[in-house]
């Protein structure tokens, strides 16, 4: 994770390394010989340097520098200048694992101890699923998650929450192919969830939204105040290729077309003080390579986890993850695919030698 420096004094970007952040987390405090690294073939986004795309990169950097005042394109061309050199490994294709039938049944689960686990299920054939130290485990619908309560937390210091949107790429997805596209929630479902009632006043809650105006409209508007959640920071996740370009062209004429971006929301309690996180308004956006896989979204808790106020001698924060797809320590991540990106096929094992 690396801050990127505005012009302004007091406004920065972020930028994210996916995996680093993921590898970092899960090795912490392992003493194991045996660990576990996704794969770097995970997050390549080669460009294709011919002629024409060398013609409109420049074209798009002629743009973005035209239009780095604009408050729609946030001071994107800036931050773009200053990225460090990109490092592009020649790697081959990974088969795409992830797209394999899921079928899990509900369960939980738990890693308590100092090392990794695993997990075997077996289907057409065995699969086995890497378990990470300090995690905690819900294969079930978020749909229902009502039901859970009583074997959760009270309350959790950070909440991630990246809710499968309705959208026509997933649409499409799913007449492609029925078991690729995740189960979409319409807004109203979403209104249900009972997430008041495992905030306090002092939790941070990022939100991930598609570029819908119906949706930010309605998270904003409904959704929030439904959750008893005040609106903290809005911002913008841009996603690079491996030569730190953007991975697409920035529509500036209308936002709801495909863009090299999605939406972040941080939000507190309603009734935290007014003072919390404020500096969060600091960070103007975030940018990363993302994972080839869909939706599959970069670790926040470094880069929020100083805005954390825990209670008195808690050295780590509790965290919830909903509708996830991978796990993480400190995390109780809930969702029907919640290992599905856990699969040791996208992992590569390392021999540690204990000190």
């Amino acid at each position: 994770m690396q801050k990127l420096q505005s012009k302004h004094e007091t406004k920065h970007a972020i930028l994210l390394n996916h995996r680093e952040l993921i590898n970092k987390a899960y090795v912490a405090g392992v003493s194991d010989y045996e660990i576990y690294a996704l794969k770097s073939e995970l997050f390549q986004f080669h460009p294709k340097l011919t002629e024409k795309s060398q013609q409109d990169q420049r074209k798009r950097k002629r743009k973005l520098n035209e239009a780095a005042h604009n408050a729609s394109v946030d001071n994107i061309a800036e931050y773009m200048e200053n990225l460090p050199e990109a490092k592009m490994d020649n790697v081959s294709p990974l088969p795409r694992y992830w797209e394999d039938e899921y079928e899990m049944p509900q369960l939980y689960g738990s890693n308590l101890s100092s090392k990794f686990q695993k997990y075997q299920k077996e289907e057409k054939t065995t699969r086995t699923f890497i378990i990470p130290h300090s995690s905690h485990f819900y294969n079930h619908n978020v749909d229902q998650l009502t039901t859970l309560l009583p074997q959760l937390l009270p309350s959790y210091d950070l909440i991630v929450i990246d809710p499968p949107w309705r959208n026509k790429y997933i649409r499409r997805i799913k007449r492609a192919k029925h078991e690729l596209g995740y189960a979409m929630m319409d807004n109203n479902q979403l209104a249900q969830l009972p997430l008041n009632q495992l905030t306090h006043e002092r939790t941070l809650v990022a939100i991930w939204c598609t570029n819908s105006n119906i949706h930010q409209t309605m998270l904003e508007t409904e959704l929030l105040p439904r959750w008893q959640l005040r609106l903290l920071h809005k911002l913008r996740w841009y996603k690079l290729n491996t030569a730190n370009r953007l991975i697409g062209k920035l529509n500036q004429t209308d936002a709801t077309q495909k863009q090299p971006y999605e939406q972040l929301y941080l939000a507190c309690h309603a009734r935290s003080d007014v003072t919390y996180a404020t500096n969060l308004t600091q960070t103007e956006l975030l940018l990363s390579v993302p994972s080839i896989v869909h939706s599959h979204k970069p670790p926040l808790l470094d880069w929020l986890r100083p805005h954390l106020q825990l209670e008195q001698d808690q050295v780590e924060p509790n965290c919830l993850e909903l509708f996830a797809r991978y796990l993480q320590p400190q995390f109780t991540s809930i969702g029907l695919e919640v290992l599905k990106l856990m699969d040791d096929r996208l992992y590569d094992q390392i021999i540690k030698k204990s000190q």
